[in-house]
């Protein structure tokens, strides 16, 4: 898999399942024990299928933030470059596409690691119904839980990237094994 020649991917990420506390503030969130397994088995996915990114817009929450660092240690990535972006905390679609208008053009596949409802809207505006993956499209219709990447293929700059502008190539649903406690 990863990019065809002339084409960039962009994995749209719902961050790991978390803890729900009464009084906690959201930003600080922190991830459960299945949220770091299923992190951490998407991040051996993501090498297994060459989707490697060369950027990863995170969100500053931390369990984005803790999202991203599983990834990494399950795939090895620990060298991708991270930009750590508030502009992606519960963001609306527009203003996560704006973070990645300003991902530089050498980059070829880039990571946005967020949240719902922004990421799922996001995905599905950005997918050109006549080209993408049914299934995939059909998937994303029924609701994106956490731990999912969402696989765009883009066909021209970042900076270009609007509306019906991608094709929706996979919807992959990372789940690893949460170590017995």
């Amino acid at each position: 898999m990863g990019p065809a020649d002339g084409e960039r991917r962009l994995v749209l990420v719902r961050h790991a399942k978390t803890e729900q506390v009464p009084g906690k503030v959201d930003h600080d969130r922190e991830l459960l024990p299945r949220g770091v397994a299923d992190a951490r088995a998407g991040g051996a996915w993501v090498v297994e299928h060459g989707l490697v990114p060369d950027l990863v817009l995170c969100s500053t929450a931390t369990r984005a933030q803790q999202t991203w660092q599983e990834l990494a240690e399950g795939g090895g990535l620990g060298d991708v470059e991270v930009w750590h972006d508030r502009r992606v905390y519960n963001a609306y679609p527009d203003e996560i596409l704006a973070v990645v208008h300003e991902a530089p053009a050498e980059a070829r596949t880039v990571f946005v690691i967020g949240h719902a409802p922004g990421i799922p809207s996001l995905g599905a505006g950005l997918a050109d119904a006549e080209t993408s993956d049914t299934a995939a499209l059909e998937a994303l219709r029924e609701g994106m839980p956490t731990a999912v990447g969402l696989e765009l293929a883009v066909p021209g700059e970042w900076s270009g990237l609007s509306e019906r502008s991608a094709r929706l190539v996979g919807f992959h649903r990372w789940r690893g094994r949460q170590e017995a406690q």
